[in-house]
């Protein structure tokens, strides 16, 4: 061998890699691998290398799906299939993203852009405002809450449990469309559609539009037809609806069109004005065709916890209605009487602190005729008083210092200037609770107050007057062997920088006169209370056990030192009427209670103690009282022939009956009968035995069953009244009946109706019936009401309404002159 031929081969040994023979294994796939197994002979041998090795397979390269970044996407379906970072999906697909739930026959998914296209039966679930979309097929991006559906069903404010779809808010907002396009979460275009927030596919009403829009929680729209029962009524040429069932927009309300025998034709709009998310605000007016310009609106603020405000007004820029005039210089003549007026009303409360609240409830009245020929309640109409309170109050271990500032205005009657007025500019006050007295048995608390008072009526003035008052107490509790004694004492200092004198001969009306004097007075009271062991019988009945109970309670009360210095006291409040008295007092309560003998279901507390117990109920309660007064002239403050009331005949009764000396007080009654079931009784009954009448008799029944209720109002008064310097007796009976099927706002037929008849004037003081039918989301309402208020109102009012829901309603139904009874407020049986 030549040499060179020696390094050479050298040479290509050391340096080339691919001289050396190399073993094999398989290079396919693994799912070809497997086929191309199959078909091989089982006497192939296992190592057998291809015949040309340059035509064996080349491995398919699979990329692996990139890792998920951001908000992860999980999906179900039938069938899957990727190609790259896109998948496939198909057969029942649903795609859980965020709170968005997303279903559809097929639905094709880009990964790195968060895209998807979906295709039959589409329904796209969720989100923060509760969307429940259907469409044919569509495609979205999720990172961008983007997308785009055709032949879209949808609403806003429907959720999805189980297999039943159930509504978040009372009206939500459902629509339809050609097209939807989403232009962010919670925003929303709906291109050739309608919206309604009737339940579809037959909806009451809908509004037809080119282009709705919805976002920021409303939905607005421009040329827009609106439809009732699938007929074009009218053409909006904008409208803004709230989407969200809190959410609030400013805006024009519906309009005001109705008449009356007084007011003429009225039409009126206001404008509504959402200052802030805790405040809103309605001004508006209203015009009287008889008699001219009614201004209103009201303030509304919720704030923390219990804060609170809210006003109200109402005014009347009277033109005047004839009157023929019976007195005066021009009796006889038709004159021009302005009966309008000004009616403001206020109330709130602020927490300070947890301790510390401050509170106002007031009201202002220009004239009290204007209230009564313009209310639209009956109940606010008669009432002749007008109170109103701004107080500070603070609560600590028992201690309550507080102040208030207090305007009591009280009209007599109808005529102007015929009021009474009283004024607590302010009061201060500082109270203390029960407390224990150290480690004794005994309990004390106390009362006081500075004052600055004034009074104001016809031919009396007291001004700029102050007041102080002391009163602490002490008591001891002694319980044993089922009784009960509860001793008392107490003094009382009060200090009156002036004075009253009485007309005890009449020469003045019985007015008394101002004196500048000042008074002081001071008194010692003592009491006693003793309550016996209540006595009880149970009976069975059935399979009920029925048990009767009676309590008896026996009282003394003795006041000495004040005598007739109580005459010259000015009179405020209660504080200004307290007398000498020595009285006897007695109490007598049966009760009957009802208790079922058939197991009751367990609770938990129940189910720990291995007892079941029916629980009892009362089915009845009956109350007599009455004193017996050892000194007939209360230490001299009795004036004969007069209308008296004393802080111990207001104890007993609010209505006056003293007018001469006497020993016995009217017989008390107060009795509640509930033994059947939704059937409620109450009974109050005043019997004098000395004038031989009933000073009261008021019964008030009612009886509900399913969707009806029916009851009626008795009231009989036979009260003393003074007329000038003599005492009077005054006279009322009424009647005031009440019936109601459903709710103002149940679905179906609903009815109310009421009235109030006077006996003694022989007339019909009060009438009104209202029927309302309610569809699906709107309603319809008509009623009659009649005012027959002596020569003063005599008025007929017919109703309307028609009510569209999360809109409002067409005509002038309102709360304030609804026939049906105000849920918010207790029922008068």
């Amino acid at each position: 061998m030549y040499p060179r031929t020696f390094v050479f081969i050298t040479l290509m040994t050391l340096c080339h890699l691919q001289l050396a023979g190399q073993m094999l294994t398989s290079a396919l796939p693994p799912s070809l691998r497997s086929s191309q197994a199959a078909k091989t002979p089982q006497s192939a041998p296992a190592s057998e290398l291809p015949d040309d090795p340059g035509q064996e397979a080349i491995p398919t390269a699979t990329p692996e799906p990139l890792p998920a970044t951001g908000i992860p996407v999980r999906a179900e379906a039938g069938n899957q299939k990727w190609a790259g970072d896109t998948v496939t999906w198909s057969g029942g697909v649903v795609i859980y993203y965020r709170d968005y739930v997303i279903r559809a026959d097929k639905i094709v998914y880009h990964r790195s852009s968060t895209e998807l296209e979906a295709q039959g039966h589409l329904q796209v679930t969720g989100g923060p405002s509760d969307a429940y979309i259907t469409a044919t097929h569509g495609d979205m991006r999720l990172n961008m809450h983007t997308a785009r559906f055709y032949d879209v069903h949808g609403s806003l404010g429907m959720r999805r449990t189980g297999h039943s779809v159930v509504f978040s808010t009372a009206n939500p907002f459902l629509f339809s469309g050609r097209v939807l396009l989403q232009t962010g979460e919670g925003s929303y275009r709906i291109v050739d559609g309608t919206m309604t927030n009737c339940r579809i596919p037959k909806p009451d009403w809908e509004l037809i539009s080119r282009l709705i829009t919805v976002e920021n929680d409303s939905a607005s729209t421009k040329n827009t037809f609106f439809k009732l029962f699938g007929v074009p009524i009218f053409y909006l040429p904008y409208l803004r609806h709230p989407v969200e069932e809190t959410g609030r927009q400013s805006g024009f309300l519906i309009p005001v069109v109705s008449n009356s025998t007084i007011r003429g034709f009225t039409v009126g709009e206001q404008v509504y004005l959402v200052l802030n998310r805790s405040m809103d605000m309605v001004l508006g007016t209203e015009y009287y065709s008889q008699r001219g310009w009614a201004p209103n609106g009201d303030f509304r603020y919720k704030g923390p916890g219990l804060d609170h405000a809210t006003v109200r007004w109402n005014a009347l820029f009277d033109r005047g209605v004839e009157q023929l005039q019976t007195t005066g210089p021009q009796a006889g003549q038709t004159v021009l009487v302005n009966q309008g007026g000004t009616d403001i009303t206020a109330l709130g409360r602020v927490d300070l602190t947890p301790a510390t609240r401050a509170a106002a409830n007031l009201e202002y009245l220009s004239s009290y005729v204007y209230k009564l020929v313009f209310n639209d309640n009956y109940q606010q109409a008669v009432n002749s008083q007008v109170h109103s309170t701004i107080s500070l109050t603070h609560v600590h271990d028992g201690l309550v210092p507080s102040g208030y500032l207090e305007r009591l205005q009280n009209f007599a009657s109808s005529s102007e200037g015929d009021e009474v007025r009283i004024l607590h500019l302010p009061t201060i006050r500082f109270d203390v609770v029960d407390e224990p007295l150290h480690t004794s048995p005994f309990y004390w608390r106390m009362g006081s107050s500075v004052s600055y008072l004034g009074r104001s009526e016809y031919s009396f003035h007291v001004r700029n007057l102050g007041r102080f008052d002391l009163y602490p107490h002490m008591s001891l509790s002694l319980v044993g062997g089922g009784w009960s004694l509860v001793p008392e004492i107490a003094l009382r200092e009060t200090f009156y920088t002036g004075s009253q004198i009485p007309d005890l001969t009449g020469v003045k009306g019985g007015t008394p006169t101002v004196a500048h004097n000042p008074l002081n007075r001071a008194d010692l009271e003592a009491s006693v209370d003793l309550r016996a062991p209540a006595i009880e019988r149970d009976f069975v009945l059935g399979h009920r056990v029925l048990r009767h109970v009676i309590e008896p309670e026996l009282m003394y009360n003795f006041v000495g030192g004040i005598g007739v210095k109580a005459r010259n006291v000015p009179l405020f409040d209660p504080a200004d009427i307290a007398t000498n008295t020595n009285e006897v007092g007695y109490s007598l309560t049966q009760r009957l209670y009802t208790r079922s003998l058939s197991p009751a279901p367990c609770n938990d507390a129940d189910q720990e103690a291995g007892t079941c117990p029916a629980a009892p109920r009362e089915w009845a309660s009956w109350q007599i009282t009455q004193k017996y007064f050892l000194d007939p002239n209360f230490g001299g403050a009795l004036v004969p022939g007069r209308r008296n009331v004393f802080d111990t005949t207001l104890d007993l009764t609010g209505i006056a009956f003293l007018t001469n000396p006497r020993n016995l007080s009217p017989l008390i009654s107060r009795m509640r009968f509930e033994a059947v079931r939704n059937l409620r009784i109450e009974w109050d009954m005043d019997y004098d035995p000395r004038a031989g009448r009933w000073d009261a008799d008021n019964v008030f029944a009612g009886y509900s069953r399913g969707r009806t209720t029916i009851g009626v109002g008795h009231a009989l008064l036979n009260a003393v009244d003074e007329n000038g310097s003599n005492a009077s007796i005054t006279q009322s009976q009424q009647v005031q009946p009440f019936l109601e099927i459903g709710r103002p706002n149940a679905a179906g037929f609903n009815l109310a109706a009421n009235g109030g008849y006077d006996f003694v004037r022989g007339a019909l003081q009060y009438a009104g019936i209202q029927t309302v039918y309610n569809w699906n989301c709107c309603g319809l309402s008509v009623g009659y009401r009649r005012f027959a208020l002596g020569t003063v109102r005599d008025e007929t009012q017919y109703l309307y309404g028609f009510t569209i829901a999360n809109f409002g309603t067409v005509g002038d139904i309102r709360r304030s002159n609804t026939v049906f009874h105000d849920i918010s407020v207790p029922p008068s049986y």
